[in-house]
C-alpha cells in the first residue's frame, strides 16, 4: 500500500513538472505581467535612502522593499545604468542626449539605452521605458531579462540534453543563479549571455522546426536577436559567449541533422529542398541584423570613433594569463557571498560560476573513450559535441593562466577580452551537463571506483588551491566542508543519483544566487526625497540649464540628479565629452586623464581647477566657480559647504534648498 501510494506521489509529481515544462512559456509569460503590474524588481538603488533618509511620503518608502537588501557594491546598476535609462524620459527617448553633456551623447553607445527607433526592436528588454515610463519601465526591464536569463539556458540544455528534464533544470539554475550573474545583473555582462542562449535557442528551431510560422517567426526574431547582441558591445564577454554559443549551435545541428532532412537515405532532391530552406531563413535573418547594425554603424560613425580612440576602454589590450590554477575551479567565496562580503575584491569582481570543470576536464578521455567504442553514428555525433566543448575549455584556461602572445590575441580578439573567467564558468557549465547527460546515457560502461576515485582527486586539488586569503575569509574546516559539499554533489551525478543531485544543486545554487539582489516594487529611493521633488519642480521651469552634482565623498550620487530629469555635467560619461573639456582644459593638457569612460567625484576649490585620474573609469574633478560658468552650469547639488568659496570668487548664487546634508546652489 505505502509502496503505492509513492509511485502515484512520485508519478503526479512527474506529470505536474512535465505540464509546467509543456507550458513554459506560457507560465513565464503570466510571471512576467504579474511582475509589472506590481512594479517587482531587484535594483539596489534602496542605496539612495542612506545619503537621501528624509522622504516626502514614508508610506510609499516603506512599501519599497518587500525583501533582501540593497548592494553598495552594485553601484554600475543603481548609480550608472538606471539614471542613465531614467535620463531617456526626459529626452523623450531620442537616439541623441544632452542630459549627461554638451555635446551630444549617442545613446546607442549609452549603456545601449532605449531609445525610440528600429534598434528597439532588438532590445526588446527597453520597450517597456518607452510605452510606460520609469518606474513600470525598471521592471519591465528587469523582470524580462531575469525571466529571459533563466528560459533561455533551460532551452538551450532542453535541446543539448535532447529533452532531459532534470539535466534542464540543474543546468538553468547553474546559469540563472550563478554569482557571477547575479552580482553582475543588468548591466553589460548578463544580456550578453541571454543573447548568446537566445541566439542558439532561436537558430536551433528555426532549422529543425517544421510549423511554417514558426519557422519565420524564429528566424525574424533571430534577427532581431544577433543585432541586439552586436549592439550590446561589450566584447570582454560578447566574444567568448557568442563563439561558444556559434560553436555550440554548429555541432548540435550536425548531431541532429535527422530533424531537418540530412539523412543517408532521403533523396538528393529533398535534402536540397531542406538545405535551400535553411540557407533561405539564414539569408533572411542576416539581413535583418545586417540592417540594423549597419544603420546604426552608418548613423554613428563619428561616435564609434570617439569610443574606439579613448585610452580606456579603447585603448585597453589584454593577453591574459593573469589568472593561476585555483581560478579554473569555483571560486570557494561565490558560495557565500549573499552572506558574507568578501575581504580580497569586491564582491562582484570575486563571483564565479558553480561548476565542476576540472572533474569533467579529467573524465573527458574516458568519455571519449566510450563514445568511440560505441561504434554508432549517434555517439559520434555526441562526441563531436563534447570535443568542441573540450576545446573552447582548454582554449579559455590557457588564455586565463599562459596568455597568448599580442599577435595571437588580436588576431582572435581575445586581446578585448579582461573577464575571460566568466565566460570559462560559463562554457563550463555547458561542459559539465554535457558530460553528466553522457555518463547517463552510457551508465554501464562505467566502474563506480573510477568515478569515486577521481572525484576523490578532484576533492584533493581542489583543497591544495585554498589560499591564504581564503582562509581569512572562512576558517580552513568550513572551506574544506564547502568542498566537501561540492565533492558529493558531483559524485551523486556521477553515480546517477539523479534526484538527489538535481535538488542538492539547485538548492546550492539558490543559496548562493538567490539572496543577492533584494526584491523591490517602485522607485521610490530616486523620486521620493525632498531633494528629489526641488530638482523635479526646477528642471520643469528651467529644462535646459546644466546641472553639476558635487561630493567628495560619494561617487554613487553623480548621476541622481540626471535621475531626476536634470541636465547634468558631472554624470558618467561613456566617451569624452570634448566641448567640455576644451572649455576647461583648451590646450588639450589632460587629454590622457579625461579621453575615457568616466565616473566623477567633483569638488568645488577657490584655487585652480584640477583634474586627477582616480582609477582607469574615475576621475576626481576639483572645479573653480568661474569655470562652472564657462561650461554653463547653472545649478549645483553639492554636499560641502560652498558659500565661502563662491563669495571668495565673487559669485552671486542662491541656496534652493537643503536637505539631509546637501544643498542646491542656483548660480547667477
Amino acid at each position: 500500500m505505502v509502496k503505492n501510494n509513492n509511485k502515484n506521489f512520485k508519478k503526479s509529481i512527474n506529470n505536474i513538472l512535465d505540464v509546467m515544462i509543456r507550458f513554459r512559456y506560457v507560465i513565464a509569460l503570466i510571471i512576467f505581467i504579474a511582475c509589472v503590474i506590481l512594479g517587482l524588481h531587484g535594483s539596489s538603488m534602496g542605496e539612495y535612502d542612506e545619503v537621501f533618509p528624509t522622504h516626502i511620503n514614508e508610506m510609499e518608502a516603506r512599501q519599497y522593499k518587500i525583501i533582501g537588501k540593497s548592494r553598495d557594491i552594485r553601484s554600475d546598476e543603481y548609480a550608472v545604468h538606471i539614471p542613465t535609462y531614467f535620463s531617456q524620459k526626459y529626452n523623450n527617448y531620442r537616439k541623441y542626449s544632452n542630459q549627461m553633456s554638451i555635446d551630444q551623447t549617442n545613446m546607442v553607445l549609452d549603456y545601449y539605452a532605449p531609445i525610440k527607433d528600429i534598434t528597439l526592436l532588438a532590445k526588446p528588454f527597453n520597450i517597456g521605458y518607452v510605452i510606460f515610463g520609469n518606474a513600470r519601465g525598471l521592471s519591465f526591464y528587469w523582470c524580462g531579462l531575469v525571466l529571459a536569463l533563466f528560459i533561455s539556458s533551460f532551452e538551450m540544455f532542453y535541446i543539448l540534453t535532447k529533452k532531459n528534464n532534470i539535466l534542464s533544470i540543474v543546468g538553468m539554475c547553474m546559469i540563472g543563479f550563478s554569482p557571477a550573474l547575479q552580482w553582475w545583473m543588468i548591466p553589460h555582462m548578463p544580456i550578453v549571455f541571454v543573447y548568446a542562449m537566445m541566439l542558439f535557442d532561436l537558430g536551433y528551431y528555426l532549422v529543425v522546426n517544421t510549423n511554417k510560422f514558426l519557422k519565420w517567426m524564429f528566424t525574424i526574431l533571430a534577427g532581431f536577436m544577433a543585432a541586439g547582441f552586436v549592439l550590446s558591445i561589450f566584447p570582454s564577454c560578447q566574444i567568448v559567449a557568442g563563439a561558444v554559443s556559434f560553436v555550440l549551435l554548429v555541432t548540435v545541428l550536425l548531431r541532429d541533422r535527422e530533424k531537418w532532412g540530412i539523412t543517408s537515405d532521403l533523396e538528393k532532391n529533398i535534402v536540397k529542398k531542406n538545405i535551400y530552406d535553411v540557407l533561405v531563413r539564414v539569408i533572411v535573418a542576416g539581413i535583418i541584423a545586417v540592417g540594423i547594425v549597419g544603420y546604426v554603424v552608418l548613423t554613428s560613425r563619428a561616435d564609434f570613433k570617439l569610443l574606439m580612440n579613448t585610452v580606456y576602454p579603447g585603448k585597453r589590450i589584454s593577453v591574459g594569463g593573469d589568472s593561476t590554477l585555483k581560478d579554473i575551479f569555483t571560486g570557494l567565496s561565490s558560495l557565500t557571498l549573499a552572506f558574507r562580503d568578501s575581504n580580497v575584491f569586491n564582491n562582484s569582481e570575486v563571483s564565479t560560476f558553480i561548476h565542476f570543470t576540472p572533474l569533467f576536464l579529467m573524465l573527458f578521455p574516458s568519455i571519449a573513450r566510450i563514445l568511440r567504442k560505441e561504434d554508432s553514428a549517434k555517439a559520434k555525433d555526441e562526441l563531436l559535441i563534447g570535443k568542441a566543448l573540450f576545446v573552447c575549455v582548454l582554449v579559455e584556461i590557457v588564455f586565463m593562466c599562459i596568455g597568448f602572445t599580442p599577435r595571437l590575441a588580436k588576431y582572435t580578439l581575445f586581446s578585448y577580452i579582461n573577464r575571460m573567467q566568466m565566460g570559462y564558468g560559463f562554457t563550463g557549465v555547458i561542459f559539465n551537463i554535457w558530460s553528466i547527460n553522457i555518463i547517463w546515457k552510457y551508465k554501464d560502461e562505467y566502474k563506480k571506483s573510477q568515478l569515486i576515485l577521481t572525484s576523490i582527486l578532484y576533492g584533493l586539488a581542489y583543497v591544495m588551491m585554498i589560499t591564504d586569503e581564503m582562509r581569512l575569509y572562512l576558517p580552513q574546516k568550513i572551506l574544506i566542508l564547502e568542498i566537501a559539499i561540492l565533492v558529493v554533489i558531483a559524485l551523486m551525478a556521477l553515480l546517477r543519483y539523479k534526484k538527489l543531485f538535481a535538488i542538492s544543486m539547485c538548492i546550492v545554487m539558490f543559496l548562493s544566487g538567490a539572496f543577492v539582489n533584494p526584491v523591490c516594487t517602485g522607485i521610490s529611493p530616486i523620486t521620493n526625497h525632498p531633494i528629489s521633488r526641488e530638482i523635479e519642480k526646477i528642471v520643469k521651469k528651467d529644462s535646459n540649464s546644466y546641472w553639476m552634482v558635487m561630493d567628495p565623498d560619494e561617487k554613487l550620487i553623480s548621476n541622481f540628479a540626471m535621475a531626476n530629469g536634470a541636465k547634468c555635467l558631472s554624470a558618467t560619461s561613456f566617451y569624452p565629452d570634448f566641448k567640455k573639456w576644451n572649455k576647461l582644459d583648451p590646450k588639450g593638457k589632460e587629454n590622457f586623464v579625461y579621453n575615457r569612460y568616466l565616473n566623477y567625484i567633483v569638488s568645488m576649490t577657490n584655487e585652480k581647477t584640477n583634474i586627477k585620474l582616480f582609477s582607469n573609469d574615475s576621475v576626481a574633478l576639483t572645479i573653480n566657480p568661474k569655470d562652472l560658468k564657462k561650461i554653463g552650469v547653472k545649478y549645483v547639488l553639492a554636499k560641502q559647504k560652498n558659500e565661502k568659496i563662491l563669495k571668495q570668487e565673487k559669485i552671486e548664487y542662491k541656496i534652493l534648498c537643503q536637505q539631509d546634508g546637501y544643498s542646491i546652489y542656483e548660480i547667477n
